[in-house]
């Protein structure tokens, strides 16, 4: 997780058979524990669904999905 400048704000490895919204949720708790501030996220493709809702009522976080212009 990087802020809007880029500056590193928060980051997680996992091994390669666990996707990425399944371990956003491990994520989200460290950056409330941070209490960075973050309001909204922005995210790749594979955040949407029920993850979005998920953060959302967890977390405070507003997920917002930036597709590439080719998959819209």
């Amino acid at each position: 997780v990087v802020d809007k400048n880029g500056f590193l704000i928060a980051i997680m490895v996992t091994m390669a058979n666990i996707h990425d919204s399944k371990a956003v949720i491990l994520l989200m708790r460290g950056l409330k524990e941070m209490l960075c501030g973050i309001k909204v996220i922005l995210a790749d493709g594979g955040y949407r669904g029920e993850i979005v809702d998920l953060v959302k009522k967890g977390f405070g976080y507003i997920i917002q999905v930036v597709l590439r212009p080719d998959k819209q």
